[in-house]
């Protein structure tokens, strides 16, 4: 299905230029859209240029461990599933965003009971609760969508194309849609989204199958993907799962792998996995053009007990998009710290912007009480630091 598809592709690219893309539409929000190309935002265009303004945010891994899906269970008496509650601290920031991205790292598979780890499945609740929230793009390229093998990943990609509002990426189910790039369009300007993984946890497809997911070894089917989605798009935003788990700093591979996203044409990188955060930096690409990564973003949600996996990171990112002159401009971009809390036994887990996050609750954190760890505002703000450049810290 591979050597089809690539051959496919290839064809698309050489005729006209590859003008066709898969257009999820607009969302229910308000706002624009965002592109990311150079970092240059100093200079002020003149007042009769157009110019369209959106915001982009971004989280880190959705892993819905056993404590997290059950106690959603008991807020419904055992009659479903809501999971609302435990970002209800984080609702005004996802619905504010002109687009809101997320990797949901698991299958969300309703022929499985829920499981958590070593092989993951989310209870079907979570996709409609994650659009209540306000996102809107939801990767599933990761190492743990094959946790349920084939049933699973079709499963998944069935529940969130069937929740009105969700646009999911990093998965196909034909070399057609394969070869189409899916673009979400927001205040005039057109994003495009692209999902890839560089494992499965040694989990793989039928060969009938291979090409549903993209690993990030397959460097010939990533720049097709990326070419093809450049020519029909203002801003190419690639969501990679890659690294090691719990390493802050990136291995030569990503940094390899990013150098070959910049080359390729991609403006924003979101990277996931590690499930800490790892720096963010401009990659150049050719003929002057950078591609901004967030090696990392961390957890989003998580059941985790390191301290350091309790750390996520939102990327913030404005991007201006001048309608004369064409250019793409990212302004300002930002990482927001998010801390994932919870109390003896994981009680009443929930999620907790750092602005609001404060001593008083890390002494009841129980990570604290438990495992009698060092978590404070001051652990938190350190390793931050260490870890991010200050220019991009919020």
């Amino acid at each position: 299905m591979k050597q089809r598809i690539f051959i496919m592709l290839f064809a698309c690219l050489l005729l006209s230029g590859c003008t066709g893309g898969l257009l999820a539409g607009d969302s229910s929000k308000q706002g624009s859209s965002e592109t990311v190309n150079s970092g240059d935002a100093e200079s002020k265009p003149p007042k009769d240029e157009a110019i369209h303004t959106a915001t982009l945010f971004a989280a880190g891994d959705n892993l819905i461990h056993d404590v997290i899906y059950e106690q959603a269970l008991r807020r419904t008496q055992n009659k479903g599933y809501n999971f609302l509650p435990v970002y209800e601290n984080m609702n005004a920031q996802i619905a504010a965003a002109d687009i809101s991205f997320i990797n949901q790292e698991a299958p969300i598979a309703k022929g499985f009971p829920p499981s958590s780890y070593p092989r993951f499945n989310a209870p079907t609740q979570l996709a409609g609760d994650l659009k209540t929230l306000g996102f809107d793009v939801v990767n599933i390229a990761n190492n743990h969508i094959l946790d349920k093998g084939l049933q699973g990943l079709t499963e998944t990609i069935d529940i969130l194309r069937s929740t009105q509002g969700l646009t999911m990426i990093g998965a196909y189910q034909s070399e057609k849609e394969y070869d189409t790039t899916t673009l979400i369009a927001k205040n005039g300007i057109k994003f495009a989204f692209l999902g890839f993984t560089q494992h499965t946890n040694g989990l793989r497809l039928p060969d009938e199958n291979a090409g549903m997911l993209v690993y990030t070894d397959e460097l010939e089917a990533i720049e097709r993907q990326i070419t093809a989605a450049r020519k029909v798009a203002d801003v190419v935003v690639v969501s990679v799962h890659w690294g090691e788990e719990g390493m802050k700093q990136t291995t030569l591979y990503q940094q390899n792998i990013a150098k070959h996203f910049a080359q390729y044409g991609a403006d924003i990188v979101i990277g996931t996995h590690p499930h800490v955060l790892q720096p963010i930096e401009y990659v150049d690409g050719a003929d002057g053009h950078k591609a901004l990564v967030f090696y990392s973003l961390g957890n989003f949600v998580s059941a985790q007990v390191d301290p350091e996996n309790l750390i996520g990171g939102i990327a913030k990112i404005t991007v201006q998009k001048n309608d004369t002159t064409g250019k793409i401009s990212v302004i300002d971009p930002k990482l927001s710290v998010v801390i994932t809390h919870f109390g003896l036994g994981f009680h009443d887990l929930k999620l907790y912007p750092l602005a609001d996050y404060t001593d008083e609750l890390a002494e009841k954190h129980g990570v604290v009480l438990k495992y009698g760890k060092w978590f404070d505002t001051k652990f938190i703000k350190n390793f931050v630091e260490e870890v991010i450049d200050k220019q991009f810290i919020e």
